[in-house]
């Protein structure tokens, strides 16, 4: 998706092959705002200004609208979102869509809190808790901060394990149909994790996070080099060279054990792409035409 438009490219040519745009309004509007999309063989999810997931064709029209869940006290606001690397899942088998609600904002009453990812039964237009958990009581040290009080989510459908990160926490949460685990996924370096802070300016309240603080970020599973990986920003600021971004690649197997750790750039290359039989693909942060991207390729 590039806005409101679906572009097929072939692989590995990169040869253009269709532009279909959606429309915003009408029988077969998505929505003026959309905060999460997830694109499978035949159908495109859409997550329409927080009201409801919207099911699409590749050919631009609406097949069917499912309603997305009402927000409860403890919530204060739900935020259905795929941003920051949480993706919705599809299960075409089972006809079943899980969505994750993602904060923006970590707030005391949604310590306690615990339906953040849902499932939608399209076969029943059903929609349920997919998988409860709650922050960490550390995280009561970094409310109103929008980088350090989220969560990143990872499911690997080989397994049908649920991966559950934290931007200041080395270790993961694994849940599984049988039990419930943590793991170690932290880094080599040393790391220092920076609350932000909050400034009135006139009627409204600006959230101020630090840009220096060391954060882990999103997950990506490889299926085909058998490889999870995490971002992790580990240091960012400025020095006599100018800016500069420090950042890794936490890298787990499938048996969730960490076997290293790649140093790179995000200044150079960006920290999401997609995955083939051939490698990863991470696109390059400076492109050298309007009418083409360019993407590195990672054998691990």
């Amino acid at each position: 998706m590039s806005g409101f438009n679906l572009l097929k490219y072939e692989y590995p040519s990169g040869k253009l092959i269709s532009n279909i745009t959606f429309e915003k309004e009408g029988p077969d509007g998505i929505g003026g705002y959309v905060s999460g999309n997830l694109i499978t063989k035949d159908v495109v999810f859409f997550i329409s200004s927080q009201k409801e997931i919207t099911q699409a064709g590749h050919d631009g029209k609406v097949i069917n609208r499912y309603l997305l869940p009402e927000s409860p006290e403890e919530r204060i606001a739900t935020q259905f979102s795929t941003n920051r690397g949480n993706k919705m899942n599809w299960n075409t088998a089972k006809e079943k869509l899980i969505v994750p609600d993602v904060p923006i904002l970590l707030k005391e009453k949604s310590m306690k809190y615990k339906d953040w990812l849902w499932e939608f039964n399209l076969k029943e237009n059903t929609k349920e808790v997919a998988l409860q958990f709650t922050f960490p009581k550390e995280y009561n040290d970094y409310f109103d901060d929008p980088e350090l009080g989220t969560y990143y989510h990872l499911l690997i459908e080989k397994t049908n394990k649920h991966l559950v990160a934290f931007p200041a926490t080395d270790s993961i949460l694994v849940f599984s149909e049988e039990n419930s685990s943590k793991i170690f996924a932290g880094s080599n370096s040393q790391l220092e994790f920076k609350k932000g802070k909050t400034e009135a300016q006139g009627e409204y309240t600006v959230f101020l996070p630090s840009v220096e603080t060391s954060r882990y970020q999103s997950m990506m599973h490889d299926p085909y080099q058998g490889l999870i990986l995490r971002h992790l920003i580990i240091e960012q600021g400025k020095n006599e060279n100018g800016v500069f971004s420090k950042n890794s690649f936490v890298i787990l197997d499938e048996s969730l054990s960490k076997i290293g750790e790649v140093s790179f750039s995000s200044r150079i290359i960006s920290s999401l792409g997609f995955c083939t039989p051939n490698g990863l693909y991470l696109k390059m942060m400076n492109q050298n035409s309007d009418d083409q991207e360019a993407y590195i390729r990672f054998i691990f």
